[in-house]
């Protein structure tokens, strides 16, 4: 429910070279995020504040900044962007940090500032390479997530609400991105619409591939081929090892995870490297150049095999059964599992928009009434049995006299419309008056005190009256306006494409 981006800057280079050059980054960042361009910069830049003050004076962080040149990590860069933007960010990030601490086990010295400035607000915090203690100061990708964890515990602490409607959205567009949802569905039919599934099917699986998943070029400059994830970027330079390890991770972790064109990059990267490593090691009497081995049409999981040709169900309670599980297969395994089941659902989509074509016809020529029918006849349609019953004078007179009945009683009204309330005011007030004209002189103490607490009761009685009066009425009216937005809702759902 939160992303959190973290970087350092180190003291690289031998001697004080790199130091001076760290400092010097550090001092650039915190200008940067003091000064950035935006309407809520105010005219000295925006202020700063930690764990004990809300105004801190940037010439003393600055200052602490270059004070840390004989530490290995200068400074440590979070952003803190909740899903649910705080009121209070302030006290969010306190809180944050302060767990943060306590799990470190350090004082950690650090200092934030706020960006109003985008559509989806965020805190900036710099982490000082010391904390309080002069003790150093390192962060991995554990306390990253521990960091997120309390984020949402605050989060759903305070804002309980907007806590889980962000965790429903966003479980929805997984459910979309597996493509359990009409969205998804819906894409499908618009494919299947633009090119049918049986000439998709014909063609050869290269060109497939080629038009759905078109590769990355390799003349890209090198800023297009990485990707930031998990707090820190990733190229094709890393191992094999390093990216799988990275997509098991944003597999685990669904608040970490990518997006798709993105994903894309990582999934080609791992198979990239995994055939250069097969070829590495085919044996040298084999041509390394010759082609890939055959595409695998099989796997096992738990003792059953699974295949291409497997039913729809089956393959989908394969995914699920993963999903609930938290398990994983191998990678390959993995990817075709998600080709088989795409492949399943583009051939019960087949043919959908003609079907769909002649349900909503049939239903149009179902729902005609009888002025509809009559006008596409041309003239009176009359039903042959009902014109022979009524050819009996005795019938006719009776089923006249029976419709003027129906239409009398279908005019009592059968819903009572007294109120009831206003009858209980009306006694009330009519009691009150009476009481207020019976004398009081010549009664006892006792009686005058009862006089009184009758008096009181009544009035209570009609502040209770006047108070249930306008609860009703607004009842009615948010019930009134819920039917009238239900109605709204129920006529766009039944004038929509798929004609339900």
């Amino acid at each position: 429910m939160i992303v959190i981006k973290h970087k350092y800057i180190a003291a690289r280079g031998k001697g004080g070279v790199g130091k001076v050059a760290g400092i010097g980054k550090a001092l650039a960042h915190v200008k940067y995020i003091q000064h950035r361009p935006g309407e809520d910069r105010e005219r000295n830049g925006r202020e700063m504040f930690n764990d004990q003050e809300d105004r801190l004076n940037p010439r003393d962080m600055r200052q602490a900044i270059k004070d840390l040149g004989n530490s290995k990590v200068i400074v440590h860069k979070l952003i803190l962007s909740p899903e649910v933007t705080p009121d209070d960010k302030k006290a969010y990030t306190r809180d944050v940090m302060k767990n943060l601490s306590r799990r470190k086990g350090s004082d950690l010295d650090w200092f934030a500032v706020e960006h109003n400035n985008t559509d989806h607000h965020h805190i900036h915090v710099v982490v000082l390479g010391k904390d309080r203690n002069g003790t150093e100061v390192s962060l991995n990708l554990r306390d990253i997530d521990q960091a997120k964890e309390f984020s949402d515990r605050y989060i759903e602490r305070h804002y309980p609400r907007e806590f889980e409607k962000a965790r429903n959205d966003q479980e929805l567009k997984e459910r979309i991105r597996e493509g359990l949802e009409l969205p998804w569905m819906k894409k499908n039919i618009i494919r299947e619409q633009l090119e049918p599934y049986k000439k998709w099917k014909e063609k050869p699986q290269a060109e497939r591939d080629k038009s759905e998943a078109p590769r990355e070029k390799e003349d890209r400059p090198y800023f297009n081929n990485t990707i930031e994830a998990a707090g820190r970027e990733w190229s094709k330079a890393n191992s094999l090892e390093e990216l799988r390890t990275l997509h098991e991770h944003l597999w685990d972790h669904y608040q970490d995870r990518i997006p798709k064109d993105e994903y894309l990059k990582l999934t080609g990267w791992i198979r990239d490297k995994e055939r250069a490593k097969a070829r590495a090691d085919k044996p040298k009497g084999q041509d390394r150049d010759s082609e890939d081995r055959p595409e695998k049409t099989s796997f096992e999981y738990n003792g059953k095999t699974y295949t291409s040709q497997d039913s729809h169900k089956k393959l989908t309670g394969l995914a699920k059964e993963l999903r609930d599980k938290k398990e994983r297969l191998p990678f390959e395994d993995y990817q075709n599992l998600r080709n088989w089941i795409e492949d399943r659902d583009r051939a019960r989509f087949d043919g959908a928009i003609d079907k769909a074509m002649n349900d909503t016809i049939q239903k149009t020529e179902r729902s005609k009434s009888l002025e509809q029918l009559k006008a596409q006849e041309g003239g009176r349609v009359i039903d042959p049995m009902q014109e022979h019953l009524f050819s009996n004078p005795v019938m006719g007179l009776y089923m006249k006299f029976a419709s003027l009945a129906n239409d009398l009683v279908r005019s009592i009204p059968l819903t009572e419309n007294r109120n009831h309330l206003k009858d209980n005011r009306d006694d009330l007030e009519k009691a009150r008056a009476e009481s207020a004209k019976e004398p009081s002189s010549g009664l006892s103490k006792e009686a005058q005190e009862k006089q009184a607490q009758r008096q009181e009761t009544l009035d209570k009685a009609i502040e209770r009256n006047e108070a249930a009066q306008k609860e009703r009425d607004r009842k009615g009216k948010q019930k009134k306006e819920d039917k009238e937005r239900e109605d709204r809702d129920r006529e766009n759902f039944e004038r929509n494409w798929w004609g339900r």
